[in-house]
């Protein structure tokens, strides 16, 4: 999943350009950052092999298709600086910093980011006989929305779903079977991390999960489970407390370079690559193929 960049905003002080040079004046590594390193940072996050890719890409593309959320793409941002430097010097720098200064940056700039996302999204009650047609047409534009969400850099495969599952499963850590539980459901990292008791609730044979900001989401038992079993052994009903506080402070969620942490630690043992295990690929690759299954 790429983020579409219209020609105009790679012309001088224009969007892309104005935003490496935000990263390039903002920059908190160990080493100086020069311009042409922020554009390809920049374009690695976009989705893209190399700045030349994007400015390739740029004149063939339409601001029609899926754009990715701003959290999607400022922790793909994350993942491919992190990438880029040594890994001793990525420990060395103020991570803290680093995501405080990658969240400044001004996405909206972008004309992507003003265009209202497509992704067709399945309607709520059975359709009546006479709009099969009309539901037929709608499952074929999901499958190719859905077609649309894949990317070749940073994809999961159906195998490593499975193995991911596999090693959450085996896990005797009540914590980390529920946190893995919530991401491989298809909850956002974000809405895992601000997960609380009283935000999920079961309905008609099904669990559901009804975020702050109004996200909802459908969980499988096979999830809901290992969540249940954690909330109940940990006492978090009572008071209704966060499932996945800071040590540091228990009313504030766990901070994000932690999650982070957590799912490197799952792809070592899983045997995947650290870079496709993030929160934001592993949220990715469940929407990808949870559309897949609607769609068929």
């Amino acid at each position: 999943m790429r983020v579409p960049v219209h020609p105009n905003e790679l012309l001088r002080n224009r969007g892309l350009k104005k935003l490496a040079k935000d990263l390039q004046k903002h920059w908190c590594g160990p080493s100086p950052l020069a311009h042409t390193s922020a554009l390809n940072l920049i374009a690695k996050g976009f989705g893209y092999n190399s700045y030349e890719d994007l400015e390739t890409a740029s004149k063939d593309q339409q601001l029609t298709e899926i754009v990715p959320s701003q959290p999607e793409v400022k922790q793909a941002l994350l993942l491919a600086i992190k990438a880029g430097i040594a890994p001793s010097e990525w420990f060395d720098s103020d991570q803290a910093a680093m995501m405080q200064m990658i969240d400044s940056l001004h996405l909206r700039a972008l004309s992507a980011f003003k265009v209202p996302k497509n992704l067709a999204r399945p309607p709520r009650q059975s359709p009546e006989p006479s709009r099969k047609p009309e539901m037929a047409e709608l499952r074929a534009q999901m499958a190719k929305s859905a077609r649309k969400l894949s990317s070749p850099v940073y994809w999961l495969t159906e195998e490593e779903i499975k193995s991911l599952k596999r090693v959450a499963a085996a896990t005797t850590n009540l914590r980390d079977h529920a946190l893995m539980s919530c991401m491989i459901a298809g909850m956002r990292g974000t809405a895992c991390l601000d997960a609380k008791p009283s935000n999920f609730f079961e309905d008609d044979g099904r669990v559901f999960f009804h975020g702050p900001n109004r996200s909802t989401y459908i969980l499988g038992h096979e999830h809901w489970i290992p969540i249940k079993r954690y909330i109940t052994a940990a006492n978090l009903e009572e008071n209704n407390d966060l499932l996945f506080p800071s040590r540091a402070e228990p009313d504030r969620p766990m901070p994000v370079h932690l999650l982070l942490k957590f799912c490197a630690n799952w792809a070592t043992k899983s045997d995947i690559e650290v870079a496709k295990a993030a929160p934001f690929t592993i949220f990715r690759a469940m929407r990808w193929s949870n559309a897949m299954a609607l769609a068929s």
